[in-house]
Formats: structure tokens, sequence, C-alpha cells
């Protein structure tokens, strides 16, 4: 449900110490524009060089959109996304088999590296009415199919029943990506006979079972050590200085300020900034600590005196 999303949401954001969170457009696979043809809740997620673009359907007699990938269809859902390195992420989504749970279909979801987009391509991130449909980030099948180009990848078997169901979270750390792609398919034994558009057909078709998603999450669940909260809530500058540094607060409480010598000698302290600067000008040319406490703990900074 679109408001399990939003709640979701809400949570991630009250978390004080978590990274920056990702931008995902359309989550919740809402009917909405796109760059060319009809609006779709595929909208900004269509690749059309590896999967055929997914349709709209309804969850709840209208009120509710949700991606539809037909039955013996190439259909998929693809979108690149900004991500900080070296970071854990977790991705969750909800997902509904049409039938029984004999269906031949399964579905596929892949977290591919932005290391292994095509060669001179940069994401743009567009809003969903403007992104590509074709031609960028990956433009193969095999390209995705690759293991070497994957961060993570998980397969989701029929749950027997109808419902809607949760995804077991999928849970993977970037390493040096600050890009990524998410692709999501549902697949079957291939038959190029049975396939419902030869003209759409990518070596590969979902099987005997329509599949709906909704309410993709996407969040960034690393968390910061009290140095690194408190270097984001600080903007100390300039550096290299002359006369005097900047140390501007951003929700913290600054308690005391000082500096020192390479050797450990104490060359200026101060327990109250005028104008949030620290009179330096006595202070002879070279490298020196700066130290500044506060409620939230301390943070030392590398400092050059010009």
């Amino acid at each position: 449900m679109k408001t399990k999303l939003l709640l979701l949401l809400l949570c991630v954001s009250g978390i004080g110490y978590s990274q920056t969170q990702p931008t995902v457009h359309n989550a919740t696979f809402d009917n909405i524009a796109k760059s060319s043809g009809s609006s779709c809740s595929c909208s900004g997620w269509i690749n059309k060089d590896i999967a055929d673009q997914s349709e709209s359907s309804d969850r709840n007699s209208g009120t509710d959109d949700v991606v539809k990938f037909d039955d013996f269809e190439s259909d998929g859902i693809y979108q690149e996304v900004e991500v900080v390195a070296n970071s854990v992420y977790t991705l969750d989504i909800e997902y509904q088999y049409k039938i029984d749970p004999t269906t031949t279909t399964g579905i596929q979801v892949y977290i591919l590296k932005g290391s292994a987009y095509v060669s001179g391509y940069t994401p743009a991130y567009d809003l969903p009415a403007d992104a590509a449909q074709s031609g960028f980030g990956y433009e193969t099948v095999a390209q995705v199919e690759t293991a070497a180009n994957q961060l993570s990848f998980t397969s989701i078997t029929s749950p027997g029943n109808t419902d809607y169901n949760d995804a077991a979270q999928i849970s993977f750390n970037t390493g040096s990506e600050t890009s990524i792609a998410i692709f999501i398919r549902a697949i079957g034994p291939y038959d190029s006979m049975s396939h419902g558009d030869a003209s759409k057909d990518k070596g590969w078709m979902n099987g005997d079972a329509e599949i709906r998603m909704d309410n993709l999450t996407l969040v960034n669940t690393t968390v910061l050590s009290t140095k690194d909260v408190l270097a984001s809530k600080l903007n100390i500058y300039p550096n290299p200085a002359q006369d005097f540094i900047q140390i501007e607060s951003k929700d913290v409480k600054i308690s005391s300020v000082q500096m020192y010598s390479l050797i450990g000698q104490e060359v200026v302290s101060s327990k109250s900034l005028v104008n949030n600067r620290l009179d330096i000008s006595n202070l002879s040319r070279g490298i020196y600590l700066l130290k500044v406490n506060s409620d939230n703990g301390s943070l030392t900074k590398k400092i050059v005196v010009e």
C-alpha cells in the first residue's frame, strides 16, 4: 500500500545517523507521463534494450496503481540510481502472482554496477517525464546476466497464493560504486512460439503467470560514526586560512574551540565565537590542528595557515 511506503520513508527520515538517502523515481509505480507514448506506471522504469515496457494495472479497484509483467512476454522494469560508495542498502518490494503455485514464472531482481554501464555513458537520473527509454546504461541482456556486473541477484518464487506479498528484504554493499541500476523481470521457460509479441522478444520471457509489483523502497542503512555525524553538521572554512576561520554549525552547540601546533601546543583557545569566527591573525604560517568541541562530541580538522 502507498500508506505503508510513506510510513517507511518517514521512519527513515527520522534516523538521525543515516546516510544521504537515494532518489528513486516513481517508486510507487503511479500511472504518470513518460518521455514518449501513453502514461504508464512503468514511467521512469524503462530500458527497451533489455526488456519490453511493463504495463499499468490497478491494485484496489482503480485506487492504487501497480506495474504489471504480462505472461509469455519480455516485460521488465529498469532504473538507474545514484548511491554512496562503501555503503549498505536495502531494497524492499511487494509482488503478486495472479495464478496458483503451479506457475512456471519466477521473479528476478538484479542490482547492477554503474561501472559496467556502456562505454562513455554518464547517468542522468532524469525525471520519468524526461527519462530515455533505450540506448543507455545496459544495452544487452548478456551484460545484465554477466555475474561480474552484478552487486546482487535474487530470485523470488511463487508464494503459493494470489495475495500481495512482501519480498524478503535484499541487502547489498555498494563497494566502490556510486551508481547502480535496478532491473527486475519475471522469467519462465523460454519458447519463441509462445512469446506474446515476437517483435518485442528479448530472448527470454515470463512464464504462465502475470506478475504485479508495487511500492519499491531503497534505503541506505549505513550508520555514521559520531565523528562523521558531527562533521556533517559543521561547515569550516576557509582552508587554507589567513586571519580567521569561519565555523558554522547546524543543530550543534559549540562549547569551545582550540588550535594546536603539530607538536601539541595550544596556540588559540575560545569559548565564545564572535559571528562564528575564530581569530587566527596572530598565528605564523604553517599547519595546525583545529579542535571543535560540542555537545555531540569533538571534531579535529587540519588547517593550513598562510
